[in-house]
């Protein structure tokens, strides 16, 4: 069901009125709405809401009043522009919003902005703020007493208030130690209890993605072998099978702390991602393991076989694919992207040096029309097959991913990774807002009907 929107100015009463149970309804839309005088409706703001009857008044704009305990009641910011509302007159409620929130564990800085995230959340709230659908961040927090406190857009920054608890919450915690806290698990506990969906709700691993991955047949030949860094004897038995070797952190993101292990006249060589490339070379793999042990710090990594990854001018090139889930629930891609490592480095991140382009426009610089099609295409349906397998086998509900696949130099495609907090940072210029924002909040409205 898509539920018909209307923007009304929400009007408060001041707090010497007395008719505290009465709400006032701009006549027009008191007549379209198929409203009787006195009539007893709900009046619902996230989740909470306050019985009220229902009278006429004159209006020039489609306006509803509210009293002073009401607005108090249901912890309503100042709204100075109009709100979208939908009436249900089959159930009689009038549901301000709905209310949409991203989950953070950051606070403003003493600009009262968010940094690098600052321009995303704008957008968003931009975006909202032209629909009528209320926007706010808000931090992981007890939500008891059916109210919680957000950062609400100000013009002074983001402000701290007391606000209705959402509609809908967006996932973009960036601490996986806060997501394993008995805080954000109590906060987990009573969102469902509450009937409150999130999506993206944790940082995935990419050990578990890709044991999960493996349960679907069509992505095994794109499937790296994989396997978790522990034993010596496994290690080696690894490395006998595989003399190119990555050394990634199971948890980990942005390419930091990779190192390629690489076979070379019975020794191996060690290089390390990231700006000005550290290489260095071990005598046996004995040693090697007792390096990279020590190197790990007891944090879970994972060994993945080397693929001998195309390249263009010694730079190494994999393929950034985003998808959103539309109102239907299917995944779409967003966007795709190329990231051109920096020369000689062994990730191609934007964070370790590496530079992008549009992903349809790379193909056809470096490949004819047709080849560069057939690449896309199946670039393309390589993402979404990952992204359907990632849903069907995962618990979390997912409404956004970003995959990351590389071609070889036989040009077969090759999942590399799956973020479900694909990096927001503003890259490139849009006349309104990136695709991305749109995408999000349009799941967002089919998660609240």
């Amino acid at each position: 069901m898509t539920l018909k929107y209307q923007q009304v100015f929400i009007k408060v009463n001041s707090a010497a009125t007395r008719k505290k149970a009465l709400l006032f309804v701009e006549e027009k839309l008191f007549q379209e709405w198929g409203l009787h005088y006195g009539e007893p409706l709900s009046l619902i703001a996230g989740r909470r809401s306050v019985p009220v009857l229902v009278q006429p008044f004159t209006s020039t704009d489609p306006t509803i009043k509210i009293s002073h305990d009401m607005n108090q009641f249901l912890s309503l910011p100042s709204f100075s522009d109009p709100v979208s509302i939908s009436f249900d007159t089959r159930e009689r409620t009038l549901q301000l919003g709905p209310f949409l929130a991203v989950l953070i564990n950051q606070v403003p800085q003493q600009t009262g902005t968010f940094g690098e995230m600052e321009k995303f959340y704008q957008e968003m709230e931009t975006y909202c703020h032209q629909k009528g659908f209320p926007f706010f961040l808000a931090k992981p927090q007890p939500l008891a007493e059916g109210t919680l406190t957000g950062y609400w857009p100000g013009k002074n920054g983001w402000e701290s208030l007391p606000l209705p608890i959402p509609n809908v919450f967006y996932n973009r915690i960036h601490s996986r130690k806060l997501e394993g806290t008995p805080v954000f698990e109590t906060f987990l506990t009573e969102l469902k209890s509450l009937a409150v969906p999130m999506f993206n709700g944790r940082f995935l691993s990419k050990h578990d993605v890709h044991e999960l991955l493996l349960s679907e047949y069509g992505l095994l030949p794109h499937l790296p072998a994989t396997e978790l860094f522990n034993e010596q004897e496994s290690f080696m038995t690894f490395l006998d099978q595989h003399p190119v070797s990555y050394l990634k952190p199971s948890t980990g993101s942005q390419g930091k702390n990779i190192c390629k292990l690489t076979e070379s006249s019975g020794r191996w060589i060690i290089e390390h991602a990231g700006i000005g490339h550290a290489t260095h070379t071990i005598e046996s793999k004995e040693k090697l393991f007792v390096a990279m042990k020590k190197f790990c710090r007891n944090q879970a990594y994972i060994l993945q076989k080397g693929i001998s990854l195309f390249e263009i001018d010694q730079k190494i090139v994999d393929f950034r694919i985003l998808l959103h889930k539309n109102r239907e629930h299917q995944w779409k891609v967003t966007s795709m992207v190329a990231r051109i490592g920096d020369h000689g480095n062994i990730v191609s991140n934007l964070a370790q040096g590496g530079a992008m382009k549009n992903g349809s426009d790379f193909l056809k610089e470096i490949f004819d029309h047709q080849e560069a099609g057939r690449l896309y295409q199946s670039l393309i349906r390589l993402a979404k097959k990952t992204a359907f397998a990632l849903d069907d086998n995962h618990p979390e509900l997912f409404g956004e991913l970003g995959i990351d696949l590389a071609l070889d130099m036989d040009k077969h495609p090759w999942v590399i990774e799956v973020n479900s907090k694909p990096s927001k940072k503003f890259q490139g210029n849009y006349e309104t807002f990136r695709p991305s924002v749109k995408s999000i909040i349009e799941f967002m409205l089919a998660l609240s009907e």
